[in-house]
């Protein structure tokens, strides 16, 4: 069970993905807010360190996820999933403790940590200078944490923390595009949409992602379309052909029935559709593919 609330979770969209990890990180404050009831007051600038060392934190808790394929075809998903979910509330609880400190140290009282959360509006929580410079609740602070050492630590950590998502991001990217050229990584993919998505949305995600495209001198694929439990593929042969090679069929089922990105959808109980037609719109035959025929 925890398996497939992982493949739902890492199948969302990646701004669906922040959604998630930020309402996660709320929930961690909100829990700071209610069982943290100490007094401590945090000045300005080692509010600001806090905030950057806590933002690199989760940065490199991301780095996690370069193991996700072997995660996925592995059954082990959820513990990925887990270790996010487990970062996001840490952080939340951490990043709520230091936002009721420095309340408490601008204001007063833990009320205005709310801020904290809201974009623009945490500059009035961050900037605010502190009610007194002597009160007897201000937390004891490493130098490194304090005045301009404290802004400077701040700004490194927020650096490395926006350099590290950046390089993860990009790694991300190289290893989608390494997927094209990897059956395993292809077939991870597949399995992990058809947990997540189910059938029927999986095959119109895979339409969408195959363009328009010549095949040879005389074959075009115009376009692929997933309805229902069909995934359709449409040809156009500028050739006069009266009906389709018999070893022209056989190679396309055979292809089919081995072809990792498909594979595992026929599996699945997918029926692959190639359709030819001429210029006219005339058609010269459908080949088609299934489980059974493939053995399955």
């Amino acid at each position: 069970m925890l398996e497939e609330i992982a493949i739902q979770y890492v199948s969302q969209t990646d701004d669906s993905l922040r959604q998630i990890f930020y309402g996660i990180t709320i929930a961690g404050a909100v829990v700071a807010a209610v069982l943290h009831k100490g007094r401590a007051e945090i000045p300005r600038a080692a509010y600001f360190a806090y905030s950057g060392i806590l933002f690199f934190i989760a940065a490199v808790s991301q780095l996690i996820w370069f193991g996700s394929i072997a995660a996925i075809t592995g059954g082990f998903l959820w513990i990925f999933m887990l270790v996010d979910v487990v970062v996001g509330l840490g952080t939340g609880y951490a990043y709520g403790m230091i936002a009721m400190a420095r309340s408490r140290d601008a204001y007063g009282h833990a009320r205005m940590a709310f801020l904290a959360f809201i974009p623009i509006a945490n500059l009035w929580l961050l900037l605010k200078p502190s009610k007194s410079d002597f009160s007897p609740n201000r937390a004891k602070i490493i130098s490194l944490l304090t005045g301009a050492l404290g802004v400077l630590t701040g700004f490194i950590f927020l650096i490395l923390g926006f350099v590290l998502s950046a390089f993860i991001q990009v790694e991300t990217n190289r290893m989608v595009s390494d997927a094209d050229n990897d059956p395993a990584m292809q077939r991870a993919g597949i399995d992990m949409m058809l947990r997540g998505q189910g059938l029927e949305k999986t095959l119109r995600l895979i339409a969408a992602e195959v363009p328009s495209q010549r095949v040879d001198e005389t074959t075009t694929l115009l376009r692929v379309s997933g309805e229902g439990s069909t995934l359709r593929y449409v040809y156009e042969v500028s050739t006069n052909l009266d009906a389709l090679p018999l070893s022209m069929r056989i190679g396309l089922v055979q292809h089919n029935c081995i072809y990792e990105g498909l594979r595992p959808v026929i599996e699945a109980g997918a029926i692959v559709e190639h359709v030819y037609q001429r210029t006219d719109n005339s058609e010269i035959g459908v080949v088609t593919v299934t489980r059974e025929i493939c053995g399955n």
